[in-house]
C-alpha cells in the first residue's frame, strides 16, 4: 500500500483510488458498512475523573471498522465538510479571542504607546491612557504620594521594564509546550483547551484589578503558562482530523494572527478612548477579551470533539469513514504507540526536527517584532497614535488574504518548501524597503508593511503543516510540533531587543529581521533537498528488496518516518 513511485507524489494521492471505492449494494465483507465492531460495544463508561483518558475500546472499534469500510468520493467530501463546519469554527473563535487580546492589548496598545512616550512623541491620546496604566503598575504603589504624575509616567515606561514584561511571558510558554501536547492526547483536546483558555482568561482578567509592577510580571508569566501548548496543540489536534495535503489551508484559517491583529487593532482604536469612574480604557481592553475567552472555554469543553471516534455529530459509519480517510494517509492514533518521553528522544536525534526549528526560529524574529512594533512603525511615518492603531488593520487584512492563498496553493500542489521560500522572499523585500525608504517615502514604507505582514504570517501554517507531515508516529508528531514552537520561541525573549535604534528609523532592526529571513530561506531549501534525497534513498531501498523482504517488513499500526515505505512531503 505504501510503495513509493518514482514521481515522488504524496502517499495519500496514490492511495485515493483504494480509499474511495464505490460502495456496492452487496458487499462481500459485511464490515464494508463500517459499523460492525462499533455495534458490538456496550454503553460507554463514564470517565472516573477529569484527567482520565478516553475509552480505548471505542477508538479500537472505530479503527477496526475503518480498515474495511468502503465509501464514495461524495461521502469523503461530505465528511470533510462536516468537520469543517463543526470543528474549525470552534478553533477559529478561540484563536481570534486569544490572539486579538495578545496583539491588540498586550502589545499594540500598551507597549507601543510606552515606546512612543520614551521617544517624546506622545499626543493627547496616549497621554490620557498611559499615565493611568503606569500609575496602576508603578514599581512601588506606596510611592504615589511622593512622586509627581510626570515622574510616575516616565518611570514605568523605562524600556528595560517593558522588554522584561514582554519577554517574561515566554518563560512558562516555552517550558510547558511539550508537556502540554502530551497531556492533550491523554485527556482529550476539549478538556485540555478548557484548562488552557480558563487559566489564560482568569490571568488576563486579573490584570484589570492588579496593582504594581511585580503583579504585572507575575501575571505575564501566568499568561504564558495558560497559552503553553495552545498553538502547537491546535496543529497536533488538526492532524487527527485532516489528511496531510488538507492541513496547510486549515491551519492558515485557524492559526494566522492577521485577522486577530486586525480585530485587536480595531478594539484598541475604539476602547483606548474609553474612560469612566470605574475603569480606564486599558482595563476595558482586557475585560472585553478575558470574559469571552472564559465563556469560550466552557463552549469548547461541551462541544469540541477530541477525536473522530468520539464525535457525537458523526454516525457510526461516518466515524469509520473519517478514521479511514486518515488511516490511508498517515494513521494518527489516539492511544498507544510511543510515550511522550520516547517521542522526545526520537525528535532530539532527528536532524529534520532541528532544521524545522531553525526555519521557524529565524522567521519568528520578524513575527515577534512586527507584532510588537507595527503601530510604532506606522506612527513613525507621521501618523498620530490613535490613527496608527487604526492603520494597523489594513496590513493585517491584506496579509490574511496572502496567508490563505499561499496555504491553499500549497495544499493543492502538495508542496511546502518552495512556498516557504517565496513567503520568506516577500517579507525579505518588505524589510529591505523599510530599511532604505522609511520616512523618505511614506507610501513605499507603508506598502512594505503589507509585504512584511503577509509574508511572515503565511510562514506559520506552511512550516507547521510541513512539520506535521514529516513526523510519524503520532506521539513523535505531537512532541515534534511542540518542540519546534517551544525552542523557537525562546528567540522571542530577545527579539524585541533588535529594535534598539529609534533615532535611526530602526534601520538596524529591519536589517536583522531581513537577515533572519534570508537564513530561513536557506534552511528551507536545505530541508527540501534533504527530504527529497531521503525519498530517493527509500525508493532505491525498496526496489532493491526481494518480495520476501518486503513481506517481512512490519505491518505497523502507524508508519514510522524511518520506515523505507514512508514518503516525506517536500
Amino acid at each position: 500500500m505504501f510503495q513509493p513511485s518514482s514521481s515522488g507524489l504524496d502517499v495519500e494521492k496514490r492511495l485515493s483510488d483504494v480509499s474511495e471505492l464505490p460502495l456496492t449494494s452487496s458487499p462481500v465483507d459485511p464490515n464494508n458498512s463500517g459499523v460492525i465492531y462499533q455495534s458490538e460495544l456496550g454503553a460507554r463508561q463514564r470517565r472516573r475523573h477529569f484527567f482520565s483518558p478516553l475509552d480505548p475500546d471505542y477508538a479500537r472499534a472505530v479503527n477496526m471498522d475503518a480498515e474495511n469500510v468502503l465509501y464514495t468520493s461524495e461521502e469523503d467530501t461530505k465528511i470533510k465538510r462536516k468537520i469543517d463546519n463543526r470543528v474549525l469554527p470552534l478553533i477559529i473563535c478561540r484563536i481570534i479571542l486569544l490572539q486579538a487580546s495578545t496583539f491588540g492589548i498586550h502589545i499594540d496598545n500598551l507597549h507601543t504607546e510606552a515606546l512612543q512616550t520614551l521617544e517624546d512623541r506622545t499626543n493627547i491620546g496616549n497621554a490620557h491612557i498611559i499615565p493611568s496604566f503606569n500609575e496602576n503598575f508603578v514599581s512601588d504603589a506606596a510611592a504615589y504620594g511622593s512622586k509627581t504624575h510626570t515622574q510616575l509616567f516616565k518611570g514605568i515606561t523605562d524600556n528595560n521594564k517593558w522588554t522584561l514584561a514582554l519577554s517574561i511571558f515566554y518563560v512558562g510558554y516555552c517550558l510547558l509546550e511539550i508537556p502540554a501536547n502530551v497531556l492533550q492526547r491523554h485527556i482529550g483536546a476539549n478538556r485540555f483547551f478548557f484548562i488552557s483558555l480558563t487559566f489564560w482568561g482568569l490571568s488576563s482578567l486579573s490584570i484589570v484589578y492588579a496593582k504594581g509592577y511585580t503583579a504585572l510580571l507575575i501575571l505575564r508569566v501566568l499568561l504564558g503558562i495558560g497559552e503553553a501548548g495552545f498553538y502547537a496543540g491546535v496543529i497536533y489536534y488538526l492532524s487527527f482530523w485532516y489528511k496531510r495535503h488538507e492541513l496547510a489551508v486549515r491551519i492558515s484559517l485557524c492559526m494566522t494572527a492577521t485577522y486577530s491583529g486586525a480585530v485587536g487593532g480595531l478594539l484598541a482604536f475604539g476602547l483606548v478612548r474609553a474612560h469612566t469612574p470605574l475603569l480606564d480604557g486599558w482595563q476595558y481592553l482586557y475585560l472585553v477579551e478575558a470574559i469571552p475567552t472564559i465563556i469560550m472555554a466552557f463552549v469548547t469543553l461541551l462541544f469540541l470533539p477530541s477525536f473522530p471516534f468520539s464525535a457525537s455529530f458523526f454516525t457510526p459509519r461516518e466515524k469509520a469513514i473519517a478514521q479511514a480517510r486518515l488511516n490511508r494517509d498517515h494513521k494518527p492514533q489516539s492511544h498507544g504507540g510511543m510515550t511522550g518521553w520516547q517521542g522526545l528522544k526520537a525528535i532530539v536525534i532527528d536532524p529534520n526536527a532541528w532544521m524545522f526549528m531553525s526555519i521557524y526560529a529565524s522567521f519568528n524574529v520578524g513575527v515577534a517584532t512586527i507584532s510588537y512594533f507595527l503601530p510604532t512603525l506606522i506612527n513613525d511615518l507621521g501618523f498620530t497614535t490613535i490613527n496608527a492603531q487604526g492603520l494597523t488593520v489594513a496590513p493585517y487584512v491584506v496579509g490574511w488574504g496572502m496567508v490563505v492563498l499561499q496555504a491553499w496553493h500549497s495544499d493543492k500542489t502538495r508542496e511546502r518548501g518552495w512556498h516557504i521560500i517565496v513567503s520568506c522572499m516577500i517579507s525579505f523585500v518588505g524589510y529591505i524597503i523599510l530599511a532604505t525608504s522609511a520616512r523618505r517615502n511614506v507610501g513605499a514604507a507603508y506598502f512594505a508593511l503589507f509585504l512584511v505582514v503577509g509574508g511572515l504570517y503565511s510562514l506559520f501554517p506552511l512550516v507547521m503543516s510541513w512539520a506535521a507531515n514529516a513526523f510519524s508516529p503520532t506521539s513523535k508528531r505531537g512532541v515534534g510540533t511542540a518542540f519546534i514552537v517551544s525552542i523557537s520561541n525562546t528567540v522571542s525573549i530577545a527579539s524585541p531587543q533588535i529594535y534598539f535604534d529609534p533615532e535611526d528609523d530602526y534601520v538596524k532592526g529591519h536589517a536583522i529581521s531581513a537577515a533572519c529571513l534570508f537564513l530561513s530561506m536557506l534552511m528551507a531549501f536545505a530541508l527540501r533537498t534533504r527530504l527529497s534525497w531521503l525519498n530517493q534513498i527509500n525508493s532505491r531501498r525498496l526496489r532493491a528488496m526481494s518480495d520476501d523482504e518486503k513481506a517481512a517488513l512490519p505491518a505497523a499500526i502507524e508508519m514510522n518516518d524511518r520506515d523505507p515505505r514512508y514518503i516525506f512531503m517536500t
